[in-house]
């Protein structure tokens, strides 16, 4: 019987840690922005990085079919 009870706690232990690990409702709403700055200059990882932290406390990547034509994209927390 004690086994038996103890199998049936551990059970409804993870059940109840797994509805708690899923994100709640709050946190499912938060929208991703984008953003193509252009620069005078072909884009670089070392400039777009910074300057998407600096002014939109997001992320920096050069987009682009070359390094020529490359922009930098940044994408924030709206």
């Amino acid at each position: 019987m004690a086994k038996l009870v103890c199998s049936c706690l551990f059970i409804s232990m993870l059940v109840l840690s797994a509805f708690l690990a899923l994100p709640s409702a709050d946190g499912a709403e938060i929208r991703r922005c984008s953003v193509v700055l252009n620069l005078s200059k072909p884009c670089t990882f070392q400039e777009c990085q910074p300057l998407c932290i600096q002014k939109y406390k997001g992320t920096g990547v050069c987009l682009g079919d070359n390094i020529k034509n490359s922009k930098c994209n940044c994408e924030y927390n709206c």
